[in-house]
């Protein structure tokens, strides 16, 4: 059996030796930089022993596979074992590099805020303004980085206490494995013994070196948390000497202006480009769907095909309206890089107060926008991702379908390509803003107060001439509505106001009466109110044809919804034309009985004898019979019933009954009162009384009667004349005598 040769791996390990010898570095005063000098020499000569091990343990592996076997599991493991362990030493010798390197920035920070302070910024006076952007940018991104920074700092203190936990574990089982070794006194387990020996302390020296990694990157990010506030500071001071002589002048904006005219023109001819492609994805897609709806089998291929292409159409249809969004973009960027040089040279005037409120308008949409655009990007990142699922699931599929599959997955890709620079480009819009927008509030906070009145008054005058709305090519502005609301109010009260003067002056003296007075004075009301009404609606400028359809909707509203409100206050129009009741006449409804206090559009208001007010629907008073007893006079005939004893003389009756009608002062001598002598009653002889009194209360008539029976009652208690009672007489109708019999008390 011939055995195939070990190669000789003698010189493979003296030249990874000598590869491994560090450079010769200077000696440092440092002695921060002399211990991390001598951990770099450690590290490199640990570095150079795993060397050695690791081309002994390969060149054994390779003894050990010969002939197809497999090599022993240990040999393995320590293989395994001694390549992680050479890519940690390599790690920790880039980390102790960083570290060299962050303390020679802190150190080069240092002087270069000593220089700044002595010295000034080195650029020639007066600085442009480009200067000044940049060192705001990176001060932007300094601070940005900061929370990121601390995160960093977290997750590297983790990482060492997840390390040191996972190399006490392997020292424990180092020591087990070396007290197992040592107590052993089975010869034939020695070797298996010490094998496990070594293998777990090449695992313990690996968990070792992994912690000492993570301490040095640890201390790493230690240092640049002492680098930020250096930057930060160097940063600041620099902005601080820059800003106070920066010169923004014309040529700088044109220079600004330019590249934006450059971008835009780039993205007109893309756009242009991506509309003529759409056009021929379009038919490409219309023809693949023509095909796949022709077939009857739906073969994957044609499936893919008609995927792909309307993945195309898609892809560059989005094209199209994302470079439309960014173009929108360049033309807010125009507008702020001129406003911004307006602010800087003083330029602006009164409109800072109307650039922050569309600039903050602006970055509220600017908000939208990117989280529209993020959405979607992240949506297309999912599709991709399923996509790449169903391209390694496609192996038995064929080389078209799979060339198809690749084909989406092209155009998927550029789709998310303009996303990120759409988001990109209204990412960088959205800060130019945020900076128009602190400059803005900056101008504003050293407006003065004249300065402040102008543009306050400038902006009432703008909300004051401001368009509501328009009416037949006629503007409605709140000028005109508050106008037109305060002559309707103020045309309201003097209508009020004048009415109940002329209602009380001047009717008056015409000889009408109460109830012609209200009704003209309510008339007159109502026709005062629609000429305020037809007024105002002229001075706001709305013609009398705008209210056609509402009239309209108006008018089938009243013909099913408001049919009792419209009956009433037509009743109540004619109430005050027709006049059947008046305002001071006593009328009578079913069992309501008052005094006409009000006539209102809607209901009557009555006040009943017991001196409440009852609201009447106007139409009860044209629906029912009403008796109004003072519509055309006031006069109104009554009477009183007496009954006297049977016996008394008739004459004298009457003649007294006759003095008391006319002793009292509110009956009527004309027509002249009448008393009947009206039956012969059960126990009285009856007699009647009629006489007229003036009645405007239901009380004046019961007064009256009420003090005519008080004088009769007098007038016949003189006389002897008595006032019958009831009575009742029995008549007993008996054969015999009656037996009458007293029964004592027992």
């Amino acid at each position: 059996m011939i055995r195939r040769r070990n190669p000789n791996y003698t010189v493979l390990i003296w030249l990874l030796l000598w590869s491994s010898v560090p450079a010769q570095q200077p000696e440092s005063n440092d002695p921060v930089e002399g211990a991390t000098a001598s951990v770099r020499a450690q590290v490199t000569a640990d570095r150079e022993k795993s060397t050695v091990e690791l081309a002994a343990a390969k060149a054994a592996w390779e003894s050990a596979s010969v002939d197809g076997r497999s090599a022993p599991e240990t040999l393995v493991r320590k293989l395994d074992s001694l390549n992680r362990l050479d890519l940690l030493y390599g790690q920790i010798l880039a980390a102790l590099n960083h570290e060299t390197e962050l303390r020679a920035s802190k150190t080069q920070l240092t002087t270069d805020i000593e220089t700044l302070r002595a010295n000034g910024p080195t650029e020639p006076r007066p600085f442009p303004f480009a200067l000044l952007e940049n060192l705001r940018d990176r001060l932007d991104t300094a601070t940005a980085r900061e929370q990121s920074r601390a995160e960093a700092t977290e997750a590297a203190t983790a990482s060492l206490a997840d390390a040191r936990a996972m190399f006490d574990q392997k020292e424990r089982a180092r020591r087990q494995a070396r007290e197992a070794s040592e107590n052993n006194s089975d010869d034939a387990r020695t070797p298996v013994l010490a094998t496990e020996l070594h293998l777990v302390q090449l695992e313990s020296r690996l968990t070792g070196e992994d912690v000492r990694l993570r301490e040095i990157e640890l201390s790493n990010q230690r240092l640049e948390g002492e680098l930020r506030p250096l930057q930060l500071t160097l940063l600041q001071e620099k902005i601080d000497h820059v800003a106070s002589d920066v010169g923004f002048r014309q040529q700088g904006l044109d220079e600004y202006l330019a590249q934006i005219d450059q971008l835009e023109f780039h993205l007109t001819q893309a756009s242009q480009w991506a509309q003529f492609d759409f056009s021929v994805r379009d038919s490409e897609w219309i023809e693949a769907r023509r095909q796949l709806e022709a077939s009857a089998t739906k073969e994957p291929e044609l499936v893919e095909a008609f995927e792909a292409s309307q993945l195309a159409r898609r892809a560059r249809q989005r094209e199209v309206a994302l470079i439309g969004e960014q173009l929108q973009a360049l033309a807010d960027v125009r507008k702020v890089w001129n406003r911004r040089f307006q602010l800087f040279n003083l330029e602006a005037g009164a409109a800072v107060q109307e650039w922050e409120t569309e600039t903050r308008q602006t970055l509220d949409q600017l908000h939208r926008d990117l989280r529209i655009n993020s959405a979607r990007l992240t949506e297309l990142r999912r599709e991709t991702i399923t996509l790449d699922a169903k391209i390694n699931a496609s192996g038995d599929a064929g080389p078209r379908v799979r060339g198809w599959l690749d084909q989406q997955k092209r155009h998927l890709t550029a789709m998310i390509r303009n996303y990120e620079e759409t988001v990109e480009q209204l990412e960088s819009a959205r800060r130019l803003h945020d900076k128009l927008l602190s400059e803005l509030t900056t101008q504003i906070d050293t407006i003065t107060w004249s300065e402040r009145l102008r543009s306050l008054w400038e902006g009432v005058t703008a909300i004051w001439n401001y368009e509501i709305t328009s009416i037949q090519d006629s503007p409605i502005t709140v000028r005109k509505v508050v106008v037109g609301i305060l002559l309707l109010l103020t045309g309201l009260y003097l209508s009020r106001i004048s009415t109940r003067w002329f209602g009380k002056r001047f009717l008056p003296r015409l000889g009408l009466n109460e109830g012609a007075i209200a009704a003209i004075q309510s008339l007159l009301f109502y026709l005062l109110v629609l000429t305020v009404v037809m007024l105002s609606l002229r001075v706001i400028n709305v013609p009398l044809t705008a209210f056609t359809i509402f009239g309209g909707a108006l008018a089938i509203g009243i013909g099913f919804g408001s049919q009792s409100i419209v009956n009433n206050f037509i009743s109540g129009l004619i109430l005050l034309a027709e006049r059947p009741i008046r305002v001071g006449d006593l009328v009578q409804i079913d069992d309501l009985v008052g005094v006409v206090e009000h006539i209102g559009p809607r209901s009557t208001r009555v006040r009943s004898p017991e001196n409440r007010d009852i609201i009447v629907p106007n139409s009860s008073f044209l629906e029912k019979n009403v008796v109004n007893w003072t519509l055309s006079d006031d006069r109104y005939r009554t009477h009183i019933v007496v009954g006297v004893m049977y016996g008394s003389p008739v004459r004298d009756v009457i003649r007294l009954i006759r003095r008391a009608l006319r002793e009292h002062g509110k009956v009527l001598p004309k027509p002249e009162p009448i008393v009947l002598f009206a039956d012969f009653g059960d126990s009285a002889l009856i007699f009647e009384a009629h006489f007229w009194i003036r009645m405007r209360r239901l009380m004046d008539c019961r007064v009256v009667e009420s003090d005519i029976r008080a004088r009769v009652d007098a007038l016949f208690r003189e006389a002897g004349i008595v006032i019958a009672f009831p009575q009742q007489d029995v008549h007993l109708d008996s054969q015999s005598p009656i037996q009458v019999r007293l029964i004592p008390n027992k």
